[in-house]
């Protein structure tokens, strides 16, 4: 298992790719919205900026990629650092028609413009430090033509809640099939460094493994204030892919972001 102090984004893959498809991804059911978005989100910058090309950094296995793929006038790119996830994801139907590249998608060996980039599912967090997060902001900024957009889907931190379950040792099923489930629980916390290292134990009646993975959660606004560095203005933060009112309430969001220019105060 890899340890904490050793985890980066290569990890995730190394640690999750064979279980990804049938157990991970079904804690983010929202697939088809997630591609009804983009596609649509594609379609409108293309008709500003003239680009139709796409770019999804933390491409995994395919499962936004390979259905927006296949939408009218969308030609997507994947960029990963793991070598597993995109082995899994070269063995799928429609694969030929994504552009796979393996490497840092903090700063990502692509030739730009691109008229959409886009992190979905919290991948951004995979990030260990600020700065990190502030480049990777910063290069997707530099592949987007004037007016072209960035989109970036991820949970709201609650800081209260993940102390609370890391004190408390519970975990919570969160996937089941048969006999088999998948729970999660937080190991450690560190509000400081606004690092977060959650557990998923896969228990079946023939084994149990478990997997820890680290995230470096970001604020709604802390995120604004990234991509104002980089010269992307928020344009709207909805609650979900359905368009959804982002409130005080909300769990999860959605911000669209256009490239403007930096804005500084």
């Amino acid at each position: 298992m890899t340890t904490e102090q050793q985890y980066g984004p290569t990890s995730y893959g190394e640690e999750l790719a064979d279980i990804y498809d049938d157990w991970i991804v079904r804690l983010q059911d929202d697939t088809e919205p997630t591609v009804r978005f983009l596609a649509d989100l594609a379609a409108r910058v293309a008709k500003d900026t003239g680009e139709s090309r796409v770019l999804e950094l933390g491409v995994g296995t395919g499962r936004v990629a390979l259905p927006l793929a296949a939408a009218p006038g969308v030609e997507v790119t994947g960029v990963d650092a793991s070598a597993e996830m995109l082995e899994r994801l070269r063995g799928k139907p429609g694969s030929d028609k994504v552009s796979l590249v393996h490497g840092d998608f903090v700063r990502p060996d692509v030739r730009g413009p691109f008229g959409l980039v886009y992190i979905v599912f919290n991948t951004l967090y995979s990030l260990a430090t600020q700065e990190d997060q502030i480049r990777c902001l910063a290069g997707a900024a530099d592949l987007l033509p004037e007016g072209g957009a960035f989109v970036f889907q991820g949970f709201v931190p609650d800081a209260a809640r993940f102390e609370g379950a890391r004190q408390s040792g519970q975990r919570m099923e969160v996937a089941r099939d048969g006999g088999t489930r998948l729970d999660l629980g937080i190991v450690h916390h560190d509000p400081v460094h606004q690092h977060m290292h959650p557990r998923y134990r896969l228990a079946d009646p023939a084994a149990e493994r478990e997997h820890t993975v680290r995230f470096r959660y970001v604020w709604p606004s802390e995120l604004d204030l990234m991509a104002r560095l980089a010269g992307l203005t928020l344009e709207r933060r909805y609650a979900d892919w359905d368009g959804g009112a982002f409130t005080g309430e909300s769990q999860a969001h959605v911000a669209v972001y256009r490239k403007t220019g930096p804005v500084r105060p």
